[in-house]
């Protein structure tokens, strides 16, 4: 009687045991896939086979703030990512000095590279690792934010590219609006162009500068490489933007059509006269480039040129005179953001991508 009562308890102490143990990257993701299906924290712990407790101190701990564009307010998410990051960092960490306490010369590196160069921590850190940079030791991404969080480095939320809206912005209602040229429309362009799959298919779009200021600059964007073009106008008119084209068909001359074939924009009123747009300026009866437009209110069908111009803002803020910048500062500029390693290159520029695209073109031609 007494050893089977004893085997009782030992199963039971085993499954207490298992219940508390340490959630597994795994489990974490299950958490993660069960909150999108918006199940309370009762019936995750039910699934799992863990103590209710367990799991809610799990989501409440590893939760982050983000702004949601929909409801235009601030939510709480839970990252299994994030979370397993932060606990294999902290298990690495534990006893030992920051990293950056220890090694002075990583610490100006990367706040160097987050301030100056407007990189991101996860660009920092893949820039580190691919180029082999031999610091007293290799941060991860997840180390760095751990680092601004902790306040052990001069950079602040504020001064990453994804800091979060705390204002609430004011909803429009806005009117279903056609787009101004089905003909032209982006759902028509070749399925190798929606695939990244060929060079020379740009976003284009317009930046503002002050509202007095008539300057504005015509922004591009490579799919494939991501290299960025910001050419001033005068003026944000139809012929304004042609008159910038022509300038780059000027400078390009007949490699102009390899490297430039098609645009995808918006429905602004200075992009609708597509005519003056793909009309070569060399030679009037020839087609220089086809033209695309996105949906309206569509800004996500060609939002690799928004993001970069996103990261421009960070450099020449909203509301600064044009004019009042220099050609030399926006070169400076421009040479930053295409030097930027890039996540989505594997960490390589896209200076260096646009290159060998430019090379092969005049190796051909």
């Amino acid at each position: 009687m007494c050893q089977s009562n004893c085997i009782m308890i030992e199963v039971e102490n085993k499954e207490k045991k298992e219940k508390n143990s340490r959630i597994t990257y795994e489990e974490r993701i299950e958490i993660e896939n069960l909150i999108r299906e918006k199940k309370s924290v009762t019936e995750i712990s039910e699934k799992l086979k863990r103590d209710k407790s367990v799991i809610s101190r799990e989501i409440r701990r590893n939760s982050y703030e983000k702004w949601d564009k929909r409801s235009s307010s601030i939510k709480k998410y839970y990252s299994a990512a994030k979370a397993q990051g932060d606990y294999e960092y902290k298990r690495k960490q534990a006893g030992r000095k920051s990293g950056v306490s220890i090694d002075k010369r990583l610490k100006q590196y990367i706040e160097e590279r987050i301030l100056i160069d407007k990189w991101s921590p996860e660009e920092t850190a893949g820039y580190i690792k691919k180029h082999d940079i031999k610091f007293v030791i290799q941060p991860s991404f997840q180390a760095i934010y751990y680092w601004i969080e902790r306040k052990q480095i001069k950079v602040k939320a504020i001064d990453l590219p994804h800091k979060a809206k705390l204002k609430k912005q004011k909803q429009e209602k806005r009117e279903k609006k056609l787009p101004k040229h089905k003909e032209k429309s982006i759902h028509l362009r070749p399925k190798r162009i929606d695939k990244q799959e060929e060079f020379g298919h740009w976003e284009i779009d317009c930046v503002e500068g002050k509202k007095k200021s008539k300057r504005t600059y015509l922004t591009m964007l490579e799919r494939r490489t991501k290299k960025y073009i910001v050419i001033e106008m005068e003026r944000q008119t139809n012929e304004g933007v042609g008159e910038a084209i022509d300038k780059l068909e000027e400078t390009y001359g007949k490699y102009f059509h390899e490297i430039f074939k098609s645009f995808s924009t918006d429905n602004g009123s200075e992009f609708l006269n597509y005519e003056r747009i793909e009309r070569s300026k060399l030679n009037k009866r020839k087609k220089r480039v086809t033209v695309y437009y996105a949906d309206p209110y569509s800004a996500w069908q060609k939002g690799m040129n928004e993001n970069c111009n996103g990261i421009l803002r960070r450099f020449i803020p909203k509301g600064t005179d044009l004019r009042r910048v220099s050609k030399e500062k926006l070169e400076e500029v421009l040479k930053k953001i295409n030097n930027k390693p890039r996540k989505i290159l594997n960490f390589t520029s896209a200076e260096s991508l646009f290159k060998i695209e430019i090379d092969k073109i005049i190796k051909v031609a």
